[in-house]
């Protein structure tokens, strides 16, 4: 059976609940919103009812109850709010309602993904730049082919950032061939405001792992390969080999501020169970999305 993971603002929530489908209706404990958002809640004893307070605004929940209210609002709900082993089931319209999100379901990694729209990154555009493609499958390690495996990782980046506010595009399609110098002028007609190219990694010996993050020339680039690297070391849990300069053609002729992620070895014999796990793949896309968020809170885009 597929494990069911909650995904809110580009985290993990490590809680015991999880989503469940009911009547057609995708419910999520409330908790887990509660916890990831920084919001408070009280008990009421009789009525059994839940107030959820955050940003000077209140929800207000009775476990049974086909209706919740929101400040002097009456919202009808597509399913009752109830208890499942003590943690709160509610319907991921309302919780989306109250905590202005976006969500998507990740159903090849068991995962709902919830996202508000993130003030440093809407009206942004990061152009993804999936390695390799069509004609020119990449590195080819047992069953993974790295052309696959990019275009896998983009795309969930890619949705990442969507639901939270910025435009995504790419270099390629899926099965498309791209050239390094269409990948270049791509990025001359998308005008974006940041590269980032996925790639795996090989070598020789299986006992060679981890992670490298490449810049080329500038500060900033410098700044989002540490910010990536640093986020997506934390969520995969890979060794670490370093963020690196070196002058790849794509971060030297790309216009904006770009940065090239070797997600791994495909030979690696710790690499390989990664490369090829969906969820360790959404998390990897999860890891790359806080990096980019964080270098654009920093503003490090304008230095």
């Amino acid at each position: 059976m597929m494990c069911r993971r909650i995904v809110i603002n580009g985290r993990v929530w490590e809680g015991d609940a999880s989503w469940r489908w009911v009547d057609e209706v995708l419910l999520l404990p409330l908790q887990a919103a509660v916890e990831r958002l920084g919001a408070s809640r009280r008990w009421a004893i009789y009525p059994q009812q839940l107030e959820i307070e955050k940003d000077g605004k209140t929800l207000t929940l009775e476990i049974g109850a086909a209706a919740a209210w929101l400040q002097d609002e009456r919202i009808s709900l597509d399913c009752p709010v109830y208890l499942d082993n003590n943690a709160v089931m509610v319907p991921v319209s309302l919780l989306c309602r109250f905590f202005k999100l976006s969500w998507a379901l990740v159903e090849d990694a068991g995962a709902a993904v919830l996202s508000r729209a993130e003030p440093a990154l809407i009206g942004k555009t990061v152009l993804l730049d999936p390695g390799h493609g069509g004609e020119d499958p990449g590195i080819i390690s047992g069953d993974l082919i790295e052309a696959e495996f990019t275009w896998d990782v983009a795309w969930r980046l890619g949705s990442l950032l969507r639901l939270s506010g910025a435009a995504a595009a790419f270099t390629r399609q899926r099965e498309e061939t791209a050239s390094l110098i269409q990948r270049t002028a791509a990025a001359e007609t998308a005008k974006p405001d940041l590269l980032i190219s996925i790639h795996c990694n090989s070598f020789i010996h299986p006992g060679r792992n981890g992670l490298e993050t490449y810049w080329y020339s500038s500060w900033p680039a410098r700044q989002l390969a540490e910010y990536i690297h640093r986020e997506t070391i934390e969520e995969v849990e890979i060794p670490d080999r370093g963020v690196k300069e070196s002058a790849f053609y794509v971060l030297r002729h790309a216009p904006t501020v770009s940065v090239l992620v070797k997600l791994g070895f495909a030979t690696g014999d710790r690499d390989g169970h990664i490369l090829m796990d969906r969820w360790l793949r959404e998390r990897a896309a999860l890891g790359i999305f806080r990096g980019i968020r964080a270098f654009m809170e920093a503003g490090a885009i304008q230095m």
